[in-house]
């Protein structure tokens, strides 16, 4: 019987995840560079950024995800327009942004894939998804296809312009079936 109501629990926990995320609200994970995570109360009104590690402390406060300080911003636009419009790799870019000092959101220098991660997530165009893995108990955490991801398009303002989003994740699938086919 324990672990019936064990998986009915999960169950309905994972059905209000996915009603929050429909409704705009962040589920949990890092913003990631260039973007904040604003408390918000029932009403809609900001109640302040949480900082690194800060969770909500009341079940009707909610979390969405906000522009972050201006100079990072530009950062990541920039890391856009050098991928897209000068053909630099994530790897050069890694390395511009380490000469320059700009360490990552976790105070880390840059990698190739920590630029890759910023240059393929839709939270950059201010789309909120959800479900892209699964990790059950006692299984092998997975990715799961996109047609079972949850997903909220324009959930809050996005810093990158979607034309140029979408211009660099079309360089990427192009070389990625480039590397394939060799």
């Amino acid at each position: 019987m324990a672990a019936e109501y064990s998986r009915e629990l999960s169950n309905k926990v994972f059905i209000g995840q996915c009603r929050l995320i429909q409704l705009g609200y962040r589920q949990g994970g890092m913003a990631g560079y260039g973007l904040r995570r604003m408390l918000i109360d029932i009403q809609g009104n900001e109640k302040g950024v949480l900082a690194h590690g800060e969770q909500k402390s009341l079940q009707t406060d909610r979390v969405v995800l906000v522009p972050g300080p201006p100079e990072e911003v530009e950062t990541v636009r920039w890391m856009y327009r050098a991928f897209v419009k000068e053909g630099k790799t994530e790897g050069e870019i890694a390395e511009i942004l380490n000469a320059k000092g700009i360490l990552t959101d976790l105070a880390r220098p840059w990698t190739r894939g920590s630029v890759h991660q910023v240059l393929t997530n839709e939270k950059y165009i201010g789309h909120n998804i959800f479900n892209r893995q699964s990790f059950k108990l006692k299984r092998k955490r997975e990715k799961n296809p996109p047609e079972k991801w949850v997903r909220r398009d324009d959930a809050f303002e996005g810093i990158v312009e979607e034309e140029l989003f979408h211009q660099a994740r079309e360089i990427i699938l192009e070389r990625n079936r480039r590397y394939s086919t060799d």
